[in-house]
């Protein structure tokens, strides 16, 4: 009985880790040898044994800033997602469920137009000439316009809107999948409605919390059409630096370099997040 069982695994698991193998570990494996050869103008790269590209990218002031910078972008974009999908994805569980279909279509929507439309969006609105500049000067609330575009706010702010949907599906399935008794339970032990937040709802939302901030922080992270053209030359991420390596002086060496230390403080950023989220869940 249980060879069959095997083989229905092996069928089902079997193409997706085809996948992860070709489109995931090829890739960077193929980065990971490209990032210890040598740049060469002519050839493009040199094979060797080489840390040059890491001793330069980890030496150099100006590109651990752009490293930190990328990080705390990611981070702010993070929380934000988080503080603006949290009461979201709650009103959209209380919901009457006959209007609830409508509301989920409208998260969905900005999904169906592309990045590039949407930045240039927050582009006009955030823009000298934008909605909030009009709008500031026409309520008196400033002389002159105000210097929105080419900063960190407007990368955070466009990315937040374009991410906003991956922090709220996760959790929305995990409040969804919560069972209403639990909370009746703890107001019949007498808890208050916030305490009983804090105690049951909150903890039970913790994977889908954990799962949002994963995607929203991976994906801002690794970000290049939206902090180049919110943020300009002022504000340089990690993504940004890769492109123009890779397109420009086509030092392909550098540049896979530059990814495989994004990638590698990615996975151990979400490796600490995960691990943090199953020693809090162990002590409640």
């Amino acid at each position: 009985m249980r060879l069959p069982g095997r083989g229905l695994h092996g069928l089902v698991f079997g193409p997706i880790g085809l996948l992860y193998v070709f489109f995931l570990l090829l890739p960077l494996g193929y980065f990971l040898i490209l990032s210890v050869f040598r740049y060469s103008p002519l050839e493009m790269f040199l094979p060797g044994f080489t840390l040059e590209n890491y001793n330069r990218f980890l030496g150099d002031g100006y590109y651990r800033n752009v490293l930190l910078t990328t990080f705390r972008i990611a981070l702010t974009t993070t929380v934000c997602s988080l503080l603006a999908a949290y009461p979201l994805a709650w009103y959209l569980v209380h919901y009457p469920a006959r209007w609830r279909g409508v509301l989920l279509f409208l998260v969905i929507a900005p999904l169906m137009s592309g990045v590039i439309v949407r930045t240039y969006a927050w582009i006009v609105i955030l823009g000298e000439y934008g909605a909030v500049n009009r709008g500031a000067q026409w309520l008196g609330l400033v002389d002159r316009p105000l210097g929105l575009l080419n900063t960190e706010f407007a990368v955070i702010m466009a990315l937040v809107h374009i991410l906003l949907p991956f922090m709220v599906f996760p959790i929305f399935s995990a409040l969804a999948g919560q069972d209403p008794d639990l909370r009746r339970a703890a107001g019949t032990l007498g808890a208050r409605p916030l305490r009983t937040f804090y105690e049951v709802t909150l903890p039970l939302s913790r994977p889908g919390i954990l799962m949002g901030s994963v995607l929203v922080f991976t994906l801002s992270a690794g970000a290049v059409v939206t902090p180049s053209l919110m943020g300009g030359k002022d504000v340089q991420t990690i993504g940004m630096n890769i492109y123009e390596l890779v397109t420009s002086t086509l030092n392909w060496p550098l540049a896979s370099a530059f990814a495989m230390t994004l990638v590698l403080c990615q996975f151990m950023i979400i490796f600490l997040y995960i691990r943090g989220g199953r020693d809090a869940s162990r002590t409640d």
